[in-house]
Formats: C-alpha cells, structure tokens, sequence
C-alpha cells in the first residue's frame, strides 16, 4: 500500500473517488442528452409499443438547465488596477473563457462539479474548462474551499493510451497506462473505461514543481452545502421526469389501441376462410366503403373513443410540479397561446428563478474569482486586492423600463459609471466609455475656452 499522502496515494485515491463518480454522473447527463432509459411497460407489450416507448421521453431536463445555464453570464473581473483587470480578462477571453464559461456551468449544474484549470505556456496563460467525468478534486480537512488535490484521467486518441495527471499544491505528476485506451461513444457521449492500478509514471513527461503553490484546478460547486456532496440540479427532478414520462406512454398507448371509435355489429353471419376455417372479418373500414347486410336482424353501432383529457391533466399537473421544484417558470415549459401572460405577470413569474440564478452567481463567482487569481499569476500580474467577478443582470427587462429606471437612480446621485454597469456594460465597454466621456469633456472645455476668449486675432 502506497504511503499515506504521498502521490502514489493520492493517485489511487482520488480514481476510485472519480470511478464512484462517474456512474451517477453518466445518468444525470443521460437526461440532459435525453438518451435515459425509457419508461417500463409490461413485457406482452413492449414490441408492439416499441416506438412509442421512445417517443414517450421528453428533454424536460435540458430545457431547465438551459433555462438557468443561459443567465448565467460572466462578463469581467475587478482586481483594484483598471490594467491588471484589463490583462487578466484578456488572458481569460484569449483562452476563450468568454464563451466557454457556459460548458463550465453546465457541466456543474448537470452533475454537481464542473472545472476550470490553468497553467503556464510560453504564450501566457492556458485555461480550459474540464469535464467532471474526466477531473475529481478532495478538499482540505475543515477547509472546503482549500483544495488540497486534483487528479484529470483522459484518453489519448493519438498515442493511444489513458494518460493520468496528478495535482497537487508543490507538484504536478503525470502518468501513462501501459493499456490501450478504450473510449465508447454512447449517443455522442464519451464512456470511459480504464484499469485503475495500470497507470505508470510517465518517462517522457515527468514530474515538475508547482509555481502557483496551490492546485491549479479550480472545482464550481453546485448547490454547495458544508460537509455534504454536490447536487445537480436534476436530483430532485428525476422522479418527476420519469412520472411524466410514465403518464405520456400511458396516454400514447391508449391513444393507438382506443382513440378512435370502433365499431360492432350483431345478427351478422361471419365468413370463414374455406382453407383454414378462420374467420374473415366481413367488412373494409374506409371513408369511401359502406358497410351493408342483407339480414334484417343485423345492428351496428360503435363504442365511444378514449378521452385522453385526464391523461393530459395529469402531465399538466406532474410539469407544474416540475415548474415549482425547478423554480423555473411555468410559462417556459407550457405555453399558453389563448391567455399569454402580462409583462407584469411575467416578472413576478421570474423571480424565483431570478433569485436561484443570483444564488448560483455567488456560488460558482467565487471559483472565477480563483480562476482570475491564477491566470494574473500565468501571465504576472498579481492580484493585489480581493478579486470581484462581475455578471450580466440576470433579469430580462425592457430597455425602457431600463432606461427609466437608471434615470430614476441618477437623479438620486447614483455615480455615472455605476449606472453604466447597471445598464449592462462589461469592464472593457465601461473603460472606453469612460476614455469617451474624458475626451468630450476635454473638447467642452476647449470649445469654451475658445469662447470665452474670443477668436485668435489675426
């Protein structure tokens, strides 16, 4: 047995920590991806109702993790000095952070952790977002914000081989398996599957010293409770996403099998077939066929189709459910063509999910306050303050009501610049807002000095 806390240790650790993982983590992003398993019919029927088993499944969960995912929208960072702010989030778009903030939060709303690591390069600053099926960190004793390690397992398409790389605050270790890589896609997801005791030091990339001093793999935390795991945000939806399911193949079934009248008829001879004395039915169904008997003791009728109105009431009921737990509106997952909403209405609809996309932002804003950190350490600028991220409003509003409302606060003294941040500008736009605003001034000034004294004589 390796030593206690030594990387052979933490190794070993922290692969069994991210094969426990990775099941559960599989089957919350098999919802997003609507690729889950269906819902269960009885096995007489499961052949003759094959596709509408499969058409019984709704991505309820990718639309609610969009929903959240889509305000959740990173747009600068304060570090005290307006030039280290400006190179720090340079680095961070150069990297492509501007775009790809969105895969980190999804990847931590889906499965409870996403990350984001950063390292050195000769061009700067590398930062790339990393899939919690491939990367696993364990905080500090007492401390969970501290985070003492992170191990990131990946395929190696080209060399063909897993390739396992071990963080740690002094040191970053890096390994090889002697095993060819086996990656199954499933339905456009990467499955991975590796020998956890195969993996060797790696000859041609060995082990380096750690500049930063601490693990350069920042961990977002979903739904952060101390002492508790992550929660995605499907962990509580599920059962309802299956009962939908559930009730919707219901009422598929019942519409093929009884949604439309079917007939009868008594005091009517039936033929049989003279080879096998089967009987024959003795009609065509058709819109352009009648039915006639000779008999005058022959009746038809036909029984009532199935009201699939009841069915329909409970999917109402089990999505406005859905709607309530999510805290995404209801509005977003049933339309109301008849009755659409107010505009008031619509913002007191939003305020619950306004209010969880506001709680989200100051969970995953104190990772990228972290990951800002790091990369001014990448490219050398150090933070000398506290880092403060900044995010767009996650409040849809009118640019009128906007307007009228950033007039209201500056006329009770409200600063210039913080009425531009309200509005929605990033740190680069407030900056050259700020270079314009100087430099009409300055012309003002000029045109009224000029003024004041009158044209040059000539």
């Amino acid at each position: 047995m390796a030593e206690r806390l030594s990387p052979d240790w933490w190794r070993e650790r922290l692969i069994s920590s991210l094969m426990a993982r990775n099941a559960r983590a599989e089957e919350l992003n098999a919802y997003y991806l609507g690729t889950y398993p269906p819902p269960v019919i009885a096995s007489r029927y499961s052949d003759a109702y094959r596709n509408l088993i499969a058409l019984a499944r709704t991505p309820w969960a990718r639309l609610i993790v969009d929903t959240i995912n889509e305000r959740l929208r990173l747009q600068g960072v304060r570090l005290g000095d307006p030039r280290a702010e400006e190179m720090v989030w340079d680095a961070m778009r150069a990297n492509y952070m501007d775009a790809d903030q969105s895969t980190v939060h999804a990847e931590a709303l889906i499965t409870g952790t996403g990350y984001v690591s950063t390292w050195f390069s000769d061009r700067g600053a590398v930062v790339r977002p990393e899939s919690s099926r491939e990367v696993v960190h364990e905080t500090a004793p007492g401390n969970p914000r501290d985070v003492a390690a992170a191990l990131k397992v990946y395929p190696d398409d080209l060399a063909g081989v897993w390739r396992c790389e071990l963080y740690l605050p002094d040191a970053v270790y890096r390994y090889v398996g002697s095993e060819p890589h086996t990656v199954d896609y499933d339905d456009g997801y990467a499955s991975l599957a590796f020998d956890t005791s195969d993996f060797q030091p790696d000859p041609e990339r060995p082990a380096e010293a750690n500049p930063f001093g601490v693990v350069p793999i920042t961990p977002f935390v979903n739904r952060a409770r101390v002492g508790s795991r992550a929660f995605s945000e499907l962990d509580d939806l599920i059962p309802v996403l299956r009962r939908i399911d559930k009730i919707t193949l219901d009422m598929l079934a019942s519409s093929d099998a009884a949604g439309f009248r079917q007939r009868w008829a008594t005091g009517l001879e039936i033929p049989r077939n003279p080879d096998t004395g089967q009987p024959v039915e003795p009609f065509d169904a058709a819109v352009s066929k009648l039915w006639v008997s000779e008999s005058s003791d022959t009746s038809f009728g036909s029984f009532d189709a199935t009201d699939l109105g009841p069915y329909m009431k409970v999917v109402s009921d089990s999505v406005a459910s859905l709607a309530a737990i999510s805290r995404v509106p209801a509005h977003y997952l049933m339309t109301d063509l008849v009755n659409p909403p107010s505009a008031d209405s619509l913002v007191a609809s939003e305020s619950g999910l306004v209010a969880k996309v506001e709680d989200r932002q100051a969970q995953f804003g104190q990772s990228w306050e972290r990951v800002a950190v790091l990369t001014g350490l990448a490219i050398g600028v150090p933070a000398d303050g506290v880092p403060e991220v900044e995010w767009a409003s996650p409040e849809r509003r009118s640019p009128a009501e906007q307007a009228d409302a950033l007039v209201k606060l500056s006329a009770i003294g409200v600063p210039k610049e913080a009425l531009w941040r309200e509005w929605g500008a990033n740190p680069a736009e407030v900056r050259e807002w700020r270079a314009l605003n100087a430099a009409g001034q300055l012309m003002q000034a000029q045109a009224t000095e000029v003024g004041d004294d009158g044209p040059p004589v000539g």
